[in-house]
């Protein structure tokens, strides 16, 4: 097809960026909104075949129901001398193949990417689409996260046809697929699961010579254990092993597996930043905080995790601070990590609504706790809520304070650290699932917005005034509570 063809009497293709089996994808111009674009056009014998182009146009159709920042957009669908083609919304940057291809991606990053086609996933589940080819190529990685494209053989969630024509990648295959079972969202599950595995280890989840050996696999073959891996926590790898369970039902939904990899990034990013020394450049702790959170998945979904603010936010809003203690241990001791170079104040101040001493299965996460008009604890069911926006301005945010308790008050205090920022504090402890919150008092003026107290990953309080709001995201470091505070 020649470079200066015009598809629609308005699309001038430029050049060729990629091809497939069925089709070549131009990069083109929209001569009419003047605007770059991606056409993809029905190419070679494929042409001619009714399957094929219908096929198609079931993917523009399928896609243009969805508008997420993670699932790339249609923008348009047309012929042009009896050849099909779309228009999509061009994308720039490598297909996740490609970026492999290129070298090792540290696992933080593995969590974003994954976590963001997660997110991908489940908004198209809502919608009762099924993609049905999650692999590496169908994942374009770009500065602003990962998107997720070709939903050419999505189908609607449902009974299998006797008809119907196995589609898919045999790498990525969920047994119910091979089996002739329903159509469903966890078979997506089941192919990010063999991604992760994949991009994590590096490696296929079994060994399999042949495509015949694979399929099989699929069907009878336990996969291996995720080994363990440098910066993988325990809570990925067994959520990779339910992602990869024979059984649909015993896998989570794609919502869950966006918020606990959402949480495994956030806190590795957190880490990240706790090992920086101070003086090191603000670009360097800023430069990879786009790794750490996918975007929100729905607040429809009932299973989903609250979506946390990505840390590139300290970029508009001031920069984060990161602080660090041992409890009853002062800033400069053995395991504790120094404050920040302004020094705040030590403050020694009990919390005012303690949570209560209950036993808890370390493994289940707690209900979500909002405050009521007096800032006092009020717990209510577990719903995924999304930050909002600040209508302050980065020069506006006054320094926030960090005070770490250095010794009991007046009133005891259940055993952990504390931890301020300008909207509240925190008393938190490490335990073996991760960070707990005890206890979380807002200063005056602020209430706790939300609260989610782990254990876990991460533990999370928001804090809102009538101008501010600050996020505390609460990590533990080698056993030692840090957390990262963004005014929001």
């Amino acid at each position: 097809m020649a470079e200066d063809r015009r598809l629609g009497g308005r699309y001038r293709l430029i050049s060729e960026l990629g091809r497939g089996g069925m089709a070549v994808v131009w990069r083109a111009q929209d001569e009419v909104l003047d605007r770059p674009v991606a056409v993809k056009v029905l190419a070679g014998r494929f042409v001619g075949d009714p399957r094929f182009r219908a096929r198609i146009l079931h993917e523009a159709r399928a896609s243009a129901t969805l508008s997420h920042p993670n699932i790339a957009q249609i923008y348009d669908f047309g012929e042009s001398g009896e050849v099909p083609y779309v228009v999509m919304e061009l994308i720039n940057g490598p297909t996740l193949a490609q970026r492999v291809a290129q070298g090792r991606i540290p696992p933080r990053t593995i969590f974003r990417i994954c976590g963001e086609v997660a997110t991908a996933l489940s908004v198209a589940h809502e919608d009762g689409l099924v993609h049905r080819d999650i692999k590496l190529a169908n994942i374009m990685v770009t500065g602003s996260g990962a998107k997720v494209v070709d939903f050419g053989i999505a189908a609607v969630a449902g009974p299998a046809s006797p008809d119907d024509v196995l589609f898919g990648t045999p790498a990525y295959l969920a047994p119910e697929r091979l089996t002739g079972g329903p159509v469903e969202p966890a078979s997506d599950v089941y192919a990010l699961g063999v991604l992760l595995y994949r991009l994590l280890a590096g490696v296929a989840p079994w060994s399999a010579e042949t495509t015949t050996q694979m399929l099989k696999a699929h069907v009878y073959q336990e996969p291996r254990p995720l080994p363990e891996l440098p910066g993988v926590p325990p809570e990925v790898a067994g959520l990779v092993g339910r992602c990869l369970a024979k059984d649909p039902a015993n896998r989570p939904d794609a919502a869950e597996v966006a918020g606990l990899l959402g949480d495994a990034a956030e806190a590795a990013g957190a880490m990240r930043t706790a090992a920086v020394r101070p003086g090191t450049a603000l670009a360097d702790h800023v430069a990879d905080s786009r790794t750490t959170r996918p975007s929100p998945v729905p607040t429809r979904w009932k299973k989903a995790r609250p979506a946390a603010a990505a840390l590139t936010l300290a970029l508009l809003t001031g920069l984060p601070l990161l602080f660090s203690g041992k409890a009853g241990g002062p800033p400069g001791s053995p395991g504790a990590v120094a404050p920040p170079a302004f020094s705040p104040e030590v403050t020694r101040t009990a919390p005012k609504n303690p949570a209560p001493d209950r036993p808890r299965d370390s493994a289940d996460r707690p209900e979500r706790t909002a405050a009521t008009s007096d800032g006092t604890g009020l717990r209510w069911p577990s719903l995924p809520t999304e930050p909002g926006s600040s209508s302050i301005g980065p020069e506006a945010v006054p320094p926030p304070s960090v005070s770490v308790s250095t010794s009991s008050s007046a009133t005891p205090e259940p055993s952990g650290s504390r931890l301020e920022s300008p909207g509240g504090s925190v008393l938190v402890r490490c335990v073996s699932a991760g960070a707990e919150l005890l206890a979380w008092d807002p200063a005056p003026g602020f209430t706790a917005e939300r609260v989610d107290p782990g254990p876990g990953l991460t533990a999370v309080a928001v804090f809102a005034g009538d101008l501010s709001r600050y996020r505390m995201t609460v990590t533990c470091v080698a056993g030692s509570p840090s957390a990262v505070v963004l005014p929001l």
